[in-house]
């Protein structure tokens, strides 16, 4: 774990309680979140976990099993989303990938979407070819703050079905 909290930014501290699903900070991130950057961040995640849990991680639909026990296992031990936040955040980036590779999904600005007034999605998010767009990346720290209820194998379910 502690490298996961040094490639990604994750203070070393006792755990505080956190006031909701998102970052209460700036995320320093390898990349910038632009749609071209997508795979990028995702293949962070991938390669994060190779190094450090020897699991290899092939954009499957089936790895995102993997993907919801990786952020519960890092959640049971305390972390708070702020903690945590950047590998969350690239976590979440695999979750889109997976969307995009398996479903001919593309990433796009939030700008892209025509969100109703008071509404709000991460910088990049999935466009699928059947008009939906899913925020893999909000949805990966949701599932980090509430739990199973949050599941992001659902999530890919959901959004691919027409």
């Amino acid at each position: 774990m502690n490298f996961f909290r040094k490639l990604f930014g994750a203070k070393e501290k006792k755990p505080t309680p956190d006031s909701g699903p998102m970052p209460t900070r700036g995320l320093n991130l390898q990349f910038l979140p632009t749609p071209d950057n997508g795979h990028k961040l995702a293949q962070q995640f991938v390669d994060a976990v190779r190094n450090n849990e020897n699991i290899k991680l092939d954009y499957a639909v089936s790895t995102l099993d993997f993907v919801d026990q990786f952020l519960q296992r890092f959640s049971d031990e305390g972390l708070t989303v702020s903690d945590f936040a950047e590998t969350i955040f690239v976590a979440g980036a695999y979750v889109g990938e997976v969307m995009v590779k398996n479903n001919n999904g593309i990433w796009i600005k939030q700008e892209e979407v025509n969100l109703p007034v008071g509404v709000s999605m991460m910088l990049i998010v999935v466009k699928l070819p059947n008009g939906k767009i899913a925020d893999p990346i909000a949805k990966a720290f949701k599932r980090f703050h509430y739990g199973d209820s949050d599941n992001v194998k659902y999530f890919h379910q959901v959004f691919t079905s027409d």
